[in-house]
């Protein structure tokens, strides 16, 4: 805080120094050239008038701002006014209206809500300023064009630039409001080059815009707002023309209200009130065609821009010097700057990250998610990793905190059908509760039970002492074999079998190289080279495994019965204290319906370690050869083995085996997900199939023979 003031307090000394040097060469060079007029006269009486003008329309200009930021936040008016003064005292020392971001920093730092909103609020007063004194100049200029059409064409030209101005601010306003979606892929795209952080920041501060708007459009009266913008106005012109009034005492009303105009058009001139040579350019100009005479007198110039900065400028710097007393307000509720998306009182935008992605790329689900939380339907607390057409949220919805699940409307039969598998088995323990459905118009969603205490798996495996993770996993075995499968004999499914391979493999890699000319490129070639290791590429291992009687048949053994279909680490989560656990995200969209498809995906995570290939953000390719950074934890493999330990107690040696062709399946079915959400990283998950395709092949090695697909065209090679 101290280094802060320091440094404003820094810029307002040199400001002041540099504005004194222009002062003292203007008013030398005015004097040189004629433009001083030492026999007019100014009546004294109306400065004091003039000031109190101005000061009453500051003091309703932050009643304004009050009523556009108490519904994000309940503020004092004091906080308001001191913001508002300091930002005109730096609008006076800065070129470009800069102060406008000062002003937006001091309130949004004492309010500890987004800064970027308290802009956007400004921006929207300036707009609602620009709009009026345009068109207050376009009715003088226009009733004024035959008594001085210099003056008038020169205030219509001004009056126009400050009207785009106006209607930019309000086009990008509405296109905020609308969440237009060309603007926020571009968005997404410019921040993608970002480092993570930065990217979060960023398209968190941008979303906080869109999310300020509708809170304030929908909660502010904006109809007290244009009143008083109104009335503000009638006292800022009522101040300039007090002081055209006593200058030129002889002149009509007219004539008067075009100076008052002339003063805000001369003042809002891009360089910034603080060039008193810019100012005193264009007001002359204005002002000699307004009040008919030949010469305008430096006095009125000087006298009408120091009445317009001065006074409030150096209340300005009275805040200014007064904000190293400010006391620091009091740690907010943890909860609260997540239930309140426009507060700052802590970093929240990492627990948004997933969301951002999606709603930065486009993704209707996200906007869907967008739209209830600025209707205040619920309230966003954390994102977590969805599937490919659902998202899961931590939200509060006036009740309490729950876990929803949603998804669109056309894709609500899978997550209708995982809450009816949770509630058909609402009395079994370590099962998540389902609360609620709901359904609207824009998606489908249910609610589940919040259960704080819990931590996810991979966090429990990673900071607990290693024989607590095996005792976890051994209890999640042992519960899905006592209360999710069923007692049934093995039945041969060679056709179950042989679609299983044609549904979740081949087409799953066709569709992905579809979308993905760098996949389709790899289907070309009969070998690859993944991270200096040489494997048979798709094709032939699948033909391979066609090949071998043995490993068909032993695939074609099947037990049906119901299973949990998605027992990866990431649907784990465990309470520190005791390590009970809850197994979430069932998934019945698995063909087949056999424990083994439960063990490949826990495989694809202790095996081939789904959840750090999915932190692989690209795989460079080149040609047959693909490389990635690999990464896996010794607790992983530390659970792995002891996975194969229990396997070797548990299974025969046929279904063992089978473990890593499921396991291969996984990330087959993945693939297209993978293409859509980053195609950078798809070949990892590709050669990651092949590798293991490649080490179930090898368990028959002495059985089987390749069989490399033949006399197709490289460039168009597909699976068969």
């Amino acid at each position: 805080m101290k280094h802060a003031r320091g440094w404003g307090l820094a810029l307002v000394a040199v400001g002041l120094l540099v504005s004194a040097a222009f002062l003292c060469r203007f008013v030398d060079g005015s004097h040189q050239s004629g433009q001083w007029v030492p026999d007019s006269t100014l009546a004294v009486w109306v400065i004091p008038l003039a000031v109190l003008c101005q000061g009453l329309a500051h003091v309703l200009r932050a009643k304004n701002a009050q009523r556009l930021l108490r519904v994000v936040r309940p503020t004092t008016w004091r906080i308001l006014f001191s913001g508002l003064s300091v930002g005109f005292l730096f609008n006076a020392l800065l070129p470009f209206r800069l102060g406008e971001l000062v002003r937006a920093h001091l309130i949004g730092r004492q309010m500890r809500i987004s800064r970027a909103v308290v802009l956007f609020t400004i921006l929207f007063e300036r707009a609602v300023d620009g709009l009026v004194l345009a068109l207050c100049a376009v009715g003088i200029g226009l009733a004024t064009r035959a008594q001085a059409p210099e003056a008038a064409a020169l205030m219509l030209r001004l009056a126009m630039g400050v009207g785009a101005a106006s209607v930019a601010v309000a086009v990008l306003a509405w296109l905020l409001f609308t969440q237009n979606r060309r603007m926020l892929r571009a968005v997404g795209a410019f921040t993608a080059l970002l480092n993570d952080r930065l990217k979060d920041r960023t398209r968190f501060v941008l979303w906080s815009i869109i999310y300020g708007t509708h809170v304030i459009f929908r909660s502010a009266r904006l109809g007290r707002f244009v009143v008083t913008s109104m009335g503000m106005w009638v006292l800022y012109l009522g101040s300039m023309a007090a002081l055209a009034h006593g200058f030129a005492p002889g002149h009509g009303a007219l004539a008067i209200l075009g100076t008052a105009v002339s003063a805000y058009l001369a003042v809002g001139v891009p360089s910034g009130p603080g060039f008193l040579g810019t100012f005193h350019y264009y007001f002359s100009e204005l002002a000699r065609g307004m009040l008919g005479i030949d010469g305008v007198p430096l006095g009125l110039s000087l006298v009408s821009w120091a009445v317009l900065i001065g006074p409030f400028s150096a209340v300005g710097l009275y805040f200014l010097l007064q904000r190293g007393r400010e006391q620091a307000a009091d740690a907010p509720v943890a909860l609260e700057p997540l239930k309140n998306k426009l507060h700052r009182d802590s970093d929240i935008s990492r627990e948004f990250s997933h969301f951002l992605d999606e709603y930065f790329s486009g993704q209707a689900l996200s906007h869907v998610l967008s739209t209830g939380e600025l209707r205040g339907d619920f309230r966003m607390v954390h994102t977590f990793k969805g599937g490919s057409n659902a998202s899961t949220l931590l939200v509060w919805d006036g009740e309490g905190l729950r876990v929803r699940k949603v998804t669109l409307p056309q894709h609500l039969e899978k997550l209708k059908a995982q809450h009816d598998w949770l509630e058909s088995r609402r009395h079994l323990p370590h099962l998540p509760r389902p609360l609620r459905e709901l359904r609207t118009e824009d998606y489908y969603a249910f609610d589940l039970e919040y259960r704080k205490e819990y931590v996810p798996f991979f966090q429990f495996i990673h900071s607990e002492d290693v024989e607590r993770g095996k005792q976890v996993l051994d209890r999640v075995l042992d519960f899905v074999d006592q209360h999710l499968y069923e007692h049934a004999e093995r039945r041969d499914e060679p056709d179950m079998l042989e679609r299983y391979l044609r549904e979740k493999v081949v087409a799953k890699v066709n569709d992905a190289a579809a979308l993905s000319p760098t996949l389709a490129a790899l289907l070309a070639h009969d070998t690859l080279c993944i991270n200096g290791q040489h494997y048979e590429n798709m094709g032939p291992a699948l033909a391979r495994l066609r090949a071998n009687p043995r490993a068909l048949a032993e695939l074609a053994s099947m037990r049906q019965t119901p299973i949990h279909g998605d027992l990866t680490v990431d649907n784990l989560i465990v309470r520190k204290e005791d390590g009970d656990f809850l197994v979430l995200d069932p998934n019945n969209e698995n063909a087949i319906s056999d424990p083994v498809v439960d063990l490949g995906k826990l495989c694809q995570s202790l095996h081939s370690g789904y959840e750090f290939l999915c932190q692989v953000s690209r795989a460079k390719v080149e040609g047959a050869v693909v490389e990635y950074e690999e990464s896996m934890s010794s607790r992983y493999a530390e659970l792995y083995l002891h996975l194969q330990r229990r396997f070797e107690t548990t299974l025969p040696p046929e279904v063992r085996r089978t473990v890593l062709f499921h396991e291969a399946v996984h990330y087959c079915r993945m693939l297209t997900y993978r293409a859509r959400i980053n195609p950078s990283s798809l070949p990892a998950f590709f050669a990651t199939a092949v590798r293991l395709f490649n080490q179930f092949n090898d368990q028959y090695a002495s059985e089987t023979s390749a069989s490399p697909l033949q006399g197709e065209d490289p460039s168009r090679k597909r699976l068969a």
